[in-house]
């Protein structure tokens, strides 16, 4: 491509793909204490595309207001342990007006002898 003044300019593009998932917020959802949207308004939008399978945890904290996680998460690991790891995680990497989507897998071994 030319500009008006003859230089060639280049452009680079990179992306990644992967399947859209509904809701768009990943397993967890963490809302800074001045993110642009509010723990219940963002309770309420996820209940309106995934009805009852996400639990909103309130904290006081100074970086993070609300946690929403996946409610199945709660089956596979304790509820405290898995609260505080995600949030000594994210409030590492996060500012009061961040809204951070985590992707979260849980692995269960089980050993039986019979």
């Amino acid at each position: 491509m030319e500009n008006e003044k003859g230089k060639l300019k280049k452009s680079r593009i990179e992306m990644e793909l992967t399947t859209f998932a509904i809701p768009p917020s990943g397993d967890i959802l963490i809302l800074g204490k001045n993110c642009p949207i509010g723990p219940q308004a963002a309770k309420r939008m996820l209940d309106a595309v995934a009805p009852d399978q996400f639990e909103l945890i309130q904290l006081e904290d100074e970086t993070i207001e609300g946690i929403l996680v996946k409610k199945y998460l709660f089956l596979r690991a304790e509820r405290e342990p898995l609260i505080k790891a995600v949030v000594e995680e994210a409030r590492a990497i996060m500012g009061t007006d961040c809204m951070i989507k985590i992707k979260c897998e849980v692995t269960v071994t089980v050993n039986r002898e019979l």
